[in-house]
C-alpha cells in the first residue's frame, strides 16, 4: 500500500472553497476530464507535484462550492 506523503494538495481535503479550474490555471492540478458543463459538474483532477487524483463535485447553491475526495476513497455519508 502506498502512503501519501504531505503536498500543498492535502488543503483541498479541508474546506470547500478550491476552484478547480482556478487551481489548474496557477499550475497547481492538471483537469484531466469533466462531465458536461453546468452548475452541477464533476471533474477528475490530478495534482501537478504529487501525482494523487481527486474527484471534484461541483456544488450549486447561495454559492458555488467544491467538494474534493481523494479518487479511490469514498465520500462520508451523513447518518440516517
Amino acid at each position: 500500500m502506498n502512503e501519501h506523503r504531505p503536498c500543498r494538495c492535502d488543503a483541498y481535503l479541508d474546506g470547500d472553497r478550491y476552484d478547480p479550474n482556478e487551481e489548474e490555471r496557477a499550475g497547481n492540478v492538471r483537469i484531466v476530464s469533466t462531465t458536461e458543463p453546468g452548475w452541477s459538474m464533476t471533474y477528475r483532477v490530478q495534482c501537478a507535484a504529487c501525482g494523487r487524483e481527486f474527484i471534484v463535485k461541483q456544488i450549486d447553491g447561495p454559492a458555488l462550492r467544491w467538494e474534493w475526495v481523494p479518487r479511490g476513497v469514498e465520500r462520508k455519508r451523513g447518518h440516517r
